[in-house]
């Protein structure tokens, strides 16, 4: 049996950055007959953004295995002539339906994408940078300066690829869920019998007639304890959230331990999540062909008593499927009644942008100052040049930086630091 870890693809981590801006060209013109013409600097490109897609296509996340870094195109610098450097070109990586993308420095979710074509981008370009052109004035004429390209952006993000499909069905290993869905649906899992033959979901199709459809996942047999982290515990549990409608396949092969299997499976379910109680189920009991005796009575009444809807079936001898399949199309039915919610075709995920000017004192002597906008400025200020430092100082004046830092109690030669700038205070 091959290892159990290397055959799960359905988790992944890969690190994703954006280009970076191309540089503002700081340039003159100069032409026969025009001595002393102006400033002809052109803006640089923007860097290209990296964009996470949906496509239904795709089953696994099994490419990251091997690929792990995601890089898009920086942007070209401007040139003389206010010639625009070239914007660099966008990547776009392809994930499964049903993908959930985590940044791995905060944890928080960025997106899930259960929609094929649904996008977000999750790290933005940096801007271009403006040319020497962009500066002039009526007071200053021939800038000597211009704008670096704005920083790239790099995360490192998780991807959780959960199953998306209309029936789940959750069982012990050798309940007999792949030999079912081969059986009613157009998926042909391999079938064993060693514990954990499905190590990855598989979706099929079933086709009641012409117009009835639904999809149906055979998900990874659970074992008890598996809401605790054993076996493949979550790894599989986290794919029945998915799902609308879940079947209950008990292997009926032994009878004495039917009630005993249907308490692990409710147990593990609700250890894991008590949401996944609350979707609608119904329990199949298995392999009834193995029985001297077809006795449903003691089984029906204890179903009846915790109110769960009991079947009985040989999926081998295909004893009793279309009775469950036209029960599970109606319970499809109802939970997609209202379901369908108008979402956005493509969400992006960026630093939130707000006017908020925040000052932290980190020391006696070091303040820091955090606003998105400033931040952007400072990175995008050439230092070795006065007059791009002077622009940037006029901004400081604009904002009223100098006030708000002297509120927060600084003192001449107090160390300011704005993103990855770092400023010595002194009085005007």
């Amino acid at each position: 049996m091959r290892p159990l870890k290397k055959s799960l693809i359905d988790h992944a981590y890969i690190r994703v950055r954006s280009g970076k801006g191309g540089d503002g060209a700081i340039s003159f013109r100069r032409e026969k007959f025009i001595p002393k013409g102006g400033p002809d600097g052109g803006d640089g490109g923007k860097g290209g953004d990296v964009i996470i897609k949906a496509n239904q296509n795709l089953t696994t996340l099994q490419k990251f295995l091997y690929k792990k870094h995601f890089f898009a195109e920086n942007g070209e610098n401007g040139s003389g002539r206010l010639k625009h450097g070239k914007n660099g070109k966008d990547l776009i990586i392809e994930v499964p339906v049903g993908t959930t993308i985590i940044d791995r420095n905060t944890g928080k979710v960025i997106a899930e994408l259960n929609k094929d074509g649904e996008s977000i981008v999750v790290a933005k370009g940096g801007k271009g940078g403006r040319g020497n052109k962009a500066f002039t004035t009526s007071t200053e004429r021939a800038p000597h300066y211009s704008e670096k390209g704005g920083p790239y952006e790099e995360r490192d993000l998780e991807l959780i690829l959960k199953v998306i499909s209309d029936v789940g069905i959750v069982g012990l290993p050798n309940a007999g869920k792949s030999t079912f869905i081969s059986k009613v649906s157009n998926a042909h899992p391999e079938i064993a019998s060693y514990p954990f033959t499905t190590l990855s979901p598989k979706i099929g199709v079933v086709k009641l007639d012409e117009l009835r459809s639904f999809t149906i996942a055979d998900l990874p047999g659970l074992i008890e304890g598996a809401s605790k982290g054993k076996g493949l515990g979550n790894q599989f549990l986290s794919h029945i959230e998915k799902t609308k409608v879940l079947m209950f396949l008990i292997d009926g092969s032994d009878r004495k331990n039917i009630k005993k299997t249907y308490k692990i499976l409710l147990n593990e379910l609700g250890s894991y999540s008590e949401q996944l109680l609350q979707k609608k189920r119904i329990i199949v009991i298995n392999k009834i062909d193995t029985w001297p005796v077809k006795r449903t009575k003691e089984l029906k009444e204890f179903f009846k008593r915790v109110k769960e809807e009991v079947f009985f079936i040989s999926a081998l001898n295909e004893i009793g499927l279309r009775e469950v399949l036209e029960r599970l199309y109606e319970l499809v039915k109802e939970t997609k009644i209202g379901e369908e919610k108008p979402q956005e075709e493509v969400k992006e995920f960026t630093l939130d942008r707000n006017k908020e000017i925040i000052v932290e004192k980190l020391d006696d002597n070091t303040f820091k100052v955090s606003n998105p906008e400033l931040e952007r400025r400072a990175e995008l200020t050439d230092f070795n040049r006065a007059g791009s430092v002077n622009e940037l100082l006029r901004y400081f004046d604009k904002i009223g930086l100098d006030r708000i830092l002297k509120a927060r109690g600084i003192k001449e030669g107090d160390r300011v630091l704005i993103g990855s700038k770092s400023f010595i205070y002194h009085e005007d």
